[in-house]
């Protein structure tokens, strides 16, 4: 407790006796002066984070997990949720008013001037000597994994936050390209696997179903997960090849594309309406049986399935790998689930006691913390089953004819901070693991990995990319779908240089040496 300067006999010994029956729950995380500076010797910590309520809970503070854990380690958060929507600017407010809360989530990379500068200003404090001595469980996860660790600090070295961690360093793709199985069992064709028969395959949909939209497209013209630019050998926009940052639409191949698709534009292969048709549109052609392929998450390949089978309960959605041009070749881009998931928590300098704050982070990647933030408490919402945890009913069949995702953050934290296991949801369909296997193919070679910008680098990006992705995504659609003739696409690639894109790939190319080159050890 505050103001308290010497043990008694009688806690000690009470100390030492619970240590003899094994109950340690507050052992470690107790002290005479918490994060707050309360007076009843239990830490306090004041947190902001934005959230999402809905009905079935307004605030984390409601959180049956977060008293849980309260219970584990004797900390007690207070949460502060800024208002939704007004998320950047009360947390600008909230720097500029000087009254830090111990802990700020999410909004905190936001920092004018970058996570160093919060650093050398005193907002944000450098975690890694705290992590080296208080914090085992989140240690051991950087030194087995040097990528992570690389995600986790700054170029300067400075670890400054806690994120949200995958528990698997291959986490399966979860974008991809999906087809009308029972449409290609009918035609007696086979999955397509290369740009050609992609062709082919479209073609005969278009011809022998009468499909409206063989192929739902982006509204910009380009997967931006790169999903057939791909199979060109250059990715959707900033891409590497053996560490040499490129912009795939400048590069030669990206003609290649543009010409592949003002073919099937013309040949109406692809939605005629797709520079204008939105979320909702492009769902409805899919679920309405007018759309052959579409590429999506694999969470909405479930919803589509059962929308479409409403109707048509012979209609069949099945997964493809990412073309290529060629018959056995990888492409080399595709989206990534980064280690390092985000939703990063830093400690602020008006923590009155960062250590405690650090080893009450560090429980959220311990075993124990692992099975509590992925699924909660046992017993309540969720069961062992044959070793595997399922969840209950009360998140499944909830009683209240409330879904999963409405629920889960009362039982269970959705994202944030602590090591997370993407399987702690309700049970991946078939479909879900054929996606999964079908998608995580493709190989990642050509993906930037996440860099930082110097806050004069983002400044001139800042400057340069607004005007560049207007145009480039004007001239993009003038060539697909034929206002703009091919011929003219050298001029595109001159006038993109002119507006100064070179710069921005220098940057990249800077960031990613600097990324390059961090110490991880």
């Amino acid at each position: 407790m505050k103001g308290k300067r010497v043990l008694s006999l009688i806690l000690v010994v009470m100390l030492i006796m619970l240590s003899m029956v094994g109950c340690k729950k507050n052992e470690t995380f107790t002290s005479d002066q918490d994060a707050e500076g309360g007076a009843d010797g239990k830490v306090t910590i004041k947190y902001w984070v934005p959230f999402a309520s809905n009905q079935y809970i307004q605030s984390l503070n409601e959180s049956e997990m977060y008293k849980e854990l309260e219970e584990r380690t004797g900390v007690h958060v207070k949460f502060i949720h800024p208002a939704e929507g007004e998320e950047m600017e009360q947390f600008n407010l909230m720097l500029n008013s000087k009254e830090l809360p111990d802990v700020i989530q999410t909004y905190a990379g936001q920092y004018k001037g970058g996570m160093d500068k919060a650093i050398e200003d005193g907002v944000y404090l450098r975690l890694n000597e705290l992590i080296d001595q208080h914090a085992p469980n989140f240690k051991k996860l950087l030194e087995e994994d040097p990528e992570l660790a690389r995600q986790t600090m700054t170029d300067k070295g400075n670890i400054y936050a806690f994120p949200l961690v995958g528990i698997d360093p291959d986490e399966p793709a979860w974008w991809g390209p999906v087809f009308r199985g029972d449409w290609l069992e009918e035609l007696d064709l086979e999955i397509p696997n290369t740009i050609d028969e992609w062709y082919n395959v479209l073609t005969q949909f278009k011809e022998k179903k009468n499909a409206k939209a063989p192929l739902v497209f982006s509204s910009r013209g380009i997967d931006p997960y790169g999903t057939i630019i791909s199979a060109f050998n250059i990715g959707p926009g900033f891409y590497k090849k053996d560490n040499v940052v490129k912009y795939g639409p400048m590069e030669p191949e990206f003609k290649e594309y543009l010409a592949t698709m003002n073919k099937w534009y013309n040949e109406d292969l692809i939605d005629k309406d797709f520079p204008t048709r939105d979320s909702n549109g492009r769902a409805t052609l899919i679920t309405s049986g007018d759309a052959g392929a579409y590429i999506s998450e694999y969470a909405v390949v479930d919803q589509y399935q059962a929308a479409i089978a409403a109707t048509d309960p012979n209609a069949k959605f099945i997964a493809a790998i990412q073309p290529s041009l060629k018959a056995g070749e990888k492409v080399n881009y595709r989206v990534v689930n980064e280690r390092n998931g985000g939703y990063e928590a830093v400690i602020t300098s008006s923590c009155k006691n960062p250590e405690a704050v650090v080893k009450w982070f560090d429980y959220a990647y311990s075993q124990e913390g692992f099975m509590l933030f992925n699924y909660g408490i046992e017993g309540k919402s969720y069961n062992m089953v044959d070793g595997e945890p399922q969840f209950t009913d009360l998140l499944t069949n909830n009683p209240d004819g409330l879904d999963f995702w409405t629920v889960c953050n009362k039982y269970k934290l959705e994202v944030g901070p602590y090591l997370r296991d993407y399987k702690a949801v309700p049970g991946f369909t078939d479909i879900d693991l054929d996606c999964m296997e079908q998608w995580t193919k493709a190989g990642t070679d050509h993906v930037i990995p996440p860099v930082n910008f110097t806050p004069e680098e983002s400044e001139t990006y800042s400057d340069i990319m607004g005007d560049v992705a207007t145009f480039k995504d004007e001239m993009v659609l003038k060539f697909i779908v034929g206002e703009v003739p091919l011929s003219e696409f050298d001029n595109y690639v001159e006038q993109l240089k002119a507006l100064e894109i070179e710069k921005v790939i220098d940057i990249y190319q800077e960031a990613l040496n600097r990324y390059n080159n961090r110490k991880t050890n």
